[in-house]
Order: structure tokens, then C-alpha cells, then sequence
């Protein structure tokens, strides 16, 4: 698997669920999430179809998330 391609919205999401994020608040069409341990929000585009990858790979140093942990999970359950 690619280490630099989009991933579908919704498996982005499922991602973030399963780390303990929390849906929080809505600003004009971008949606934010509060993750545990981490100082600033992950922000979502939910009516998007894919994440771009550089926006993945800031919030997972957000998160504090390698990003093999992330295609393994991704692999696995998307």
C-alpha cells in the first residue's frame, strides 16, 4: 500500500473513533474532533470524498501515531 495516497473520508473517520475521538463541533463545512492526549483538534471534511494524505499525516502527529500503525489498521478494517 501507498504511504502517500487519500483514504475514503468515512475509513478516515472510523480511524479516528477507534483511537477514543470524539465528534465536537461543527464550523462551516469542517467538522472537529477532540482526541484524546492531544492539544488541538482534528479537523474533518466530512462532506469530502477522500483525505488528502498531508492532512492525515499532520493530524497522526497530532495524535502522536505512527504511520504504519495507521496503514496496518487501514488494511485491516477498511
Amino acid at each position: 500500500m501507498s504511504n502517500d495516497r487519500p483514504v475514503k473520508t468515512k475509513c478516515w473517520i472510523k480511524f479516528i473513533e477507534s483511537k477514543g475521538c470524539k465528534y465536537k463541533s461543527s464550523e462551516a463545512s469542517h467538522d472537529k474532533w477532540r482526541c484524546p492526549g492531544c492539544i488541538m483538534s482534528i479537523i474533518v471534511r466530512e462532506g469530502d470524498k477522500d483525505v488528502p494524505f498531508g492532512h492525515i499525516k499532520t493530524s497522526l502527529s497530532t495524535m502522536k501515531i505512527e504511520k504504519a500503525e495507521f496503514w496496518a489498521w487501514v488494511k485491516e478494517n477498511c
